[in-house]
């Protein structure tokens, strides 16, 4: 009275046993075709990432990207330091590609709140500004910092607000808020 697989193995109708592979190999069908979809997508999605960072690159006539010493904007930082406005300093480098792709957001920026701020740009690698960058500890770019020779005080500004206007302009716009309380107080 012991089990016959043999004997199971031939009760068992054909038919059904086609339907169960097919079944099994539909499974296995599908299976591939998601993964390839999802890695079509992934690809199309990471394409796209790479164009919108590419439109968002400055480009001149000669298809070089515009270095952030090119754009005309902002004071000279002595002279804004001096002045009465709290100071948005953007440190740079040329050959850096995040100043680069930055400075789109910095011209926006500028025109934006070119009432309420100064604007000033410091390309580390310019001798005159050594003091400067070593005071201030530049130690990666874009740097942005809010310096208001007012109050004296300095605010960093994180990189990882540096993406978008919309998340500078936040920023800034608390800043201001708080400044002009002050300015009220005294």
């Amino acid at each position: 009275m012991g089990f016959n697989f043999k004997e199971k193995l031939q009760n068992v109708n054909k038919k059904n046993v086609a339907i169960v592979a097919l079944i099994l190999l539909a499974l296995v069908a599908l299976s591939i075709g998601g993964f390839e979809y999802y890695q079509y997508r992934k690809a199309q999605a990471e394409k796209a990432a790479q164009e919108s960072y590419m439109d968002r690159m400055p480009i001149d006539l000669s298809g070089e990207p515009k270095k952030p010493s090119e754009y005309k904007v902002g004071t000279e930082y002595t002279k804004a330091m001096k002045g009465k406005k709290p100071v948005l300093v953007l440190f740079y480098a040329d050959w850096c590609h995040y100043c680069i792709r930055f400075m789109p957001i910095y011209m926006e920026l500028a025109e934006k709140y070119k009432d309420d701020m100064e604007f000033s740009k410091v390309n580390v690698e310019d001798e005159k500004y050594q003091k400067v960058v070593n005071e201030i500890g530049i130690t990666g770019f874009p740097t942005v910092f809010i310096l208001d020779p007012k109050y004296d005080n300095k605010v960093l500004l994180s990189n990882a607000y540096l993406g978008k206007t919309e998340h500078v302009s936040k920023e800034l716009d608390r800043f201001i808020r708080i400044r002009k309380l002050l300015d009220k107080k005294k």
